[in-house]
């Protein structure tokens, strides 16, 4: 029998999440397959028809619960609705489920009319979403007042892997290549100390985007211990504040340059130069591009009155 793909839905209640999974519930490769959703909390959208729908609360997903749907349904596709007030580790870390369950996306449904604010009071909150997310949709989004690198920021400083959607108040997707805030046509692009975090974020997810341009960046210089990059490149990273005042990471990029004995290490610089991308390993056995900097020329420069990233 082939494996039933579930779909694990979390965010606040009215975030959207119903409507997001009905939408979903009417693709065509659902058409004649058998879907069960699990809600634990109750919106005010109802689903089609063509699903079963199983109403409880969140402690009523057990290991028994999801064996019996599994011998009474024989389910194609699982949808999970979680409660939004609930961590996702209540499910991932506590609920045993049958072998033939596979995990296909963990989504995040963010309702923007409300996330400044939600963001701003529950920043932990948020980040325990994130870490455990492999798709955020931000949805409602006004494209006079929500600033999309920044949205897309505050995800990918939690967790760069994941990928995100931007839908607008009329449901049509939105490119968060309209709204970078700097000029990828100038040569050099300048990235302003402040957007050096959405810059690197969105570097990292489009490599056809950035590769060739030629920009200009604003960090501190550090060197790597590594033997084979001694004297032949050095780190340019920032300070990276992703959830609360503990939660400060670093995010930097690998600037290829010659340098001798007198390198200003630890120092503010400017750097000039043109990206390439490089093949890694993003810790899981997955290949990834990773931009990095063919330095041109650098100055030394003056500390930014932010030195940490923010993206709220």
């Amino acid at each position: 029998m082939e494996d039933c793909l579930v779909y694990f839905f979390t965010g606040f209640l009215d975030s959207g999440k119903t409507s997001v999974i009905s939408s979903w519930l009417g693709s065509e490769n659902l058409k004649g397959r058998t879907a069960v959703i699990i809600c634990t909390e109750e919106g005010e959208t109802e689903y089609p028809e063509n699903a079963t729908v199983i109403n409880c609360e969140t402690t009523d997903v057990t290991k028994e619960m999801t064996f019996e749907l599994e011998r009474k349904y024989k389910p194609d596709f699982i949808f999970i609705e979680w409660n939004g007030s609930v961590s996702p580790k209540e499910f991932f870390d506590v609920v045993d489920v049958p072998e033939r369950w596979a995990l296909a996306a963990t989504v995040i449904v963010v309702d923007c009319s409300t996330y400044g604010e939600y963001y701003k009071n529950m920043q932990t909150f948020f980040a325990d979403y994130y870490r455990f997310g492999d798709m955020v949709i931000f949805n409602r989004v006004d494209e006079s007042k929500d600033n999309l690198p920044k949205l897309r920021g505050s995800v990918k400083a939690v967790n760069p892997g994941v990928n995100i959607s931007f839908f607008n108040k009329n449901n049509e997707v939105m490119r968060i290549e309209d709204h970078l805030p700097y000029d990828l046509s100038a040569n050099p692009c300048a990235i302003t100390a402040d957007d050096f975090g959405l810059f690197y974020t969105d570097a990292l997810d489009n490599a056809e985007r950035y590769s060739g341009k030629r920009v200009s960046l604003i960090g501190q210089a550090g060197l790597l211990e590594m033997r084979e990059f001694r004297g032949k490149a050095f780190i340019l990273e920032r300070k990276a504040y992703t959830c609360c005042a503990a939660d400060v990471g670093k995010m930097g990029i690998l600037c290829m340059y010659n340098y001798k004995s007198n390198f200003p290490a630890g120092q503010w610089l400017k750097v000039t130069g043109t990206l390439s991308y490089y093949e890694d390993d993003d810790g899981s056995g997955q290949k990834v591009e990773v931009p990095c900097l063919n330095v041109e020329d650098y100055a030394v420069t003056s500390k930014p009155d932010n030195d940490i990233i923010y993206f709220n």
